[in-house]
């Protein structure tokens, strides 16, 4: 059995790439369960033996799509914490950069939540996935609040605010979930904000 990671162990071949992106966009429109693999064939402008080429399943098709997502939101906590003086402007800028993901058109919810709903009683594999998400999540938050010299167990209900704004927008269709998690997670903080002020 193969040790399931959020990172993939090779690069995508352009065929992959090709892939997985058609069957983002098809998981995102529709959901998973209804997207037929000749649907995504069809969306990537590949045969269906092509497809099975660089993913024999459903399921690895299913699992390439939520480490793509991973990768992006890797990316963008990266960019965050280069572009922050500050890690408590870091974590609110999480909550921008969210802001900006739930004003997208294209916005369907967080694919690993979604993922989870649909899939995660059935398919073990994607809910351990999922639950590595989160955790990497918080453990990133956990992280930050020490550097900011706030008490790490805050990062916990920091990563509930955003997975619960995920949800909400989603549902919303709005960009105010993420607004109103970001002034939240300013009011815990500054709780523990301790510099002087003058």
């Amino acid at each position: 059995m193969t040790l399931l990671t959020l990172t993939p162990s090779s690069r995508e071949t352009t065929t992959q790439r090709n892939a997985s992106s058609a069957a983002d966009a098809l998981f995102t429109e529709h959901g998973v369960i209804p997207v037929t693999l000749q649907q995504v064939a069809d969306r990537a402008g590949m045969s269906l033996a092509d497809l099975a080429t660089a993913y024999p399943t459903k399921q690895t098709l299913v699992i390439a799509v939520l480490q793509r997502w991973h990768g992006s939101w890797r990316r963008a906590l990266d960019r965050i914490t280069d572009t922050s003086n500050d890690p408590r402007d870091e974590i609110l800028g999480i909550f921008d950069y969210l802001e900006e993901c739930f004003a997208d058109e294209g916005w369907r919810g967080c694919a690993f939540i979604n993922g989870h709903a649909e899939l995660g009683r059935q398919d073990p594999d994607i809910a351990a996935l999922a639950r590595k998400h989160f955790l990497d999540v918080e453990r990133h938050l956990t992280l930050v609040c020490e550097r900011g010299g706030m008490p790490a167990h805050i990062a916990q209900g920091l990563s509930l605010l955003i997975e619960g704004a995920r949800v909400e927008s989603a549902v919303q269709h709005s960009a105010q979930p993420a607004r109103a998690a970001r002034l939240t997670a300013a009011m815990v903080m500054s709780v523990y904000d301790t510099r002087p002020t003058f």
